[in-house]
């Protein structure tokens, strides 16, 4: 029997295609802002590390959720870093009542014994973690904290708990810059002993006027950095990847220039 949630999605999916102008289906898929506090200064994102404070009342998200319940069969937390909100395991209870969809987008270095068991209890959770380098010295260079081997070591685990629960699906993201293009190849190994329902390379672009850093002694030169400037060499190294993740059989979603 069709739900009607399900039926409301068709709806709305239907109406999309034949570009209705007006549609009677309701939104399904919802996107929340849970706050701007992140605890990494990324040289791609906030190399200064002044992150705005802004966050969402709990309350306030409770009011949200109770207007999307009806309807909602997917939500994305978003920060900042999400895992820092204050209220993040009063939220994660809630989600864990219905039968929805959750991605969180995390850097994983709160990925813990106190909030892996509320990941856990969600009814399907899409996480997707983001490290951008292989080794300890690179990934101190692009995220600007020193706790790679601290990151790894809960992603392991948490890899290893939710081995045997289909409905727990960890996505693995990698930025590409010059300065990491190198250990894009090496990273399918680490990705590969997670079991990652896929793993990303998303390539930096478009931000030649930067020129920044973020206290780690490196400085950022978006002429040096973005992919484009060094299209074929990025180009090679991604279709080196990708043969890689196929003949280690771990999805993996590149992007070619």
């Amino acid at each position: 029997m069709i739900s009607t949630l399900d039926i409301n999605k068709q709806t709305l999916l239907a109406e999309c295609s034949s570009r209705a102008p007006r549609v009677k289906g309701l939104p399904f898929y919802y996107h929340v802002h849970l706050n701007m506090p992140c605890n990494q200064k990324c040289i791609m994102c906030v190399p200064d590390g002044n992150h705005p404070r802004d966050l969402l009342s709990y309350e306030g998200f409770l009011r949200f959720f109770e207007q999307i319940k009806p309807h909602a069969q997917q939500l994305t937390l978003i920060g900042g870093e999400p895992l820092m909100y204050p209220w993040i395991r009063e939220v994660l209870d809630v989600l864990a009542e219905h039968e929805i969809a959750v991605t969180i987008n995390t850097n994983a270095t709160l990925l813990n014994e106190r909030i892996t068991p509320r990941l856990l209890s969600l009814h399907e959770l899409y996480l997707r973690c983001s490290i951008d380098a292989s080794t300890a010295a690179t990934y101190l260079k692009i995220r600007g904290t020193d706790v790679f081997e601290k990151v790894t070591s809960q992603m392991k685990r948490f890899a290893d708990l939710s081995r045997d629960m289909p409905h727990i699906k960890m996505i693995i993201e990698y930025v590409v810059m010059k300065e990491n293009l190198h250990e894009v190849v090496p990273f399918v190994d680490f990705a590969r002993t997670l079991n990652p329902h896929r793993l990303q390379f998303n390539p930096v672009r478009h931000i030649i006027e930067w020129h920044v850093t973020n206290d780690t002694g490196w400085v950022f030169d978006g002429t040096e950095q973005s992919c484009e400037f060094f299209k074929d060499e990025y180009n090679e190294v991604m279709r080196q990847a990708a043969a890689k993740c196929e003949r280690e059989g771990v999805n993996c979603a590149v992007q070619l220039l």
